[in-house]
């Protein structure tokens, strides 16, 4: 079958449109390029995820990022970089600005933004941080990368206590039984976000000695309190980022019963898949040790 002339027309707008676009960024990269200190051949990133932003700075190459998304917020010395855009869409002009060699996005964009990118002059970089072994994966992605660049983290203890987080095994009986809740309204008896068995967090239970009570769940299902309730959880770690969201243990979570625990978890090292999950192993272990006789 003939594609019909209006579907034709559309493909020739949608094919002009992205022509004029790339063909934009071109012009902005010329003007930008000038300005940029990009002789001496070190790389200039620009990263749009928060985890990768981590991951880059704790290999030593902090003084080569150059823009951020305005969620990338540790370590503290990111936070003062330019905003070249969010999580998912990225400032043209911005980015253009910075003369990136290097953009980190998610890879479900990546393939989306790439002609951009390279108009701008940035190759795209994968950000894949969705575990504990795939953030390994990605240092050393980064390693190949620059080479000569990095330091020693990546090959020092961090990796293997990262790899052990990967690999820890299944939670022995009677584990205590845990919820993740990473999203909620202030309102009691309304519904929240909470990790299944296939994210970062489930890993990282397992690997604190405990039992995620959704498990059997994929990705971040939507819960009713019925719901939970039923989940039959012992301990709620009610996941916000720090300075958002009502104080841990008030009126949301009224329908829980008086013996489950509600721990706030508002450390940023609780809110995304990157170099500090072990930091956030430890948050859940110390949440559960038995309080002290003193």
């Amino acid at each position: 079958m003939k594609p019909r002339p209006a579907g034709c027309l559309a493909l020739a707008l949608l094919a002009l449109g992205s022509a004029i676009m790339v063909a934009d960024c071109r012009a902005l990269r010329g003007r930008a390029e000038p300005e940029a200190a990009r002789a001496d051949g070190a790389p200039r990133i620009v990263s749009f995820v928060p985890a990768a932003t981590e991951m880059l700075f704790a290999l030593g190459l902090g003084s080569n990022v150059v823009g951020r998304s305005r969620f990338c917020d540790w370590p503290p010395e990111a936070a003062g970089l330019p905003v070249a855009g969010d999580l998912l869409t990225l400032d043209e002009r911005r980015v253009a600005a910075l003369a990136p060699t290097h953009a980190v996005v998610y890879a479900s964009d990546a393939q989306g933004q790439a002609p951009l990118l390279r108009a701008l002059g940035a190759e795209p970089v994968e950000g894949r941080t969705e575990g504990a072994a795939s953030i390994v994966a990605f240092a050393d992605r980064l390693g190949d990368l620059f080479p000569g660049r990095t330091n020693g983290f990546a090959a020092g203890p961090w990796r293997a206590e990262m790899l052990a987080i990967a690999a820890a095994p299944p939670p022995p009986p009677g584990a205590p039984r845990a919820l993740v809740a990473v999203s909620h309204p202030d309102a009691p008896w309304t519904d929240a976000f909470a990790a299944g068995g296939d994210t970062f967090y489930d890993e990282v239970l397992r690997a604190a000695g405990l039992s995620n009570a959704l498990s059997s769940a994929r990705g971040y299902p939507r819960l009713t309190p019925e719901r939970m309730l039923a989940l039959a959880p012992e301990i709620v770690f009610d996941v916000l980022p720090p300075g958002m969201g009502a104080p841990a243990g008030g009126d949301y979570w009224s329908f829980l019963p008086p013996d489950v625990r509600v721990v706030p978890l508002r450390d940023s090292a609780a809110v995304r898949p990157g170099p500090r999950l072990p930091a956030l192993r430890d948050l859940l272990r110390a949440a559960v040790r038995p309080p002290s006789d003193e």
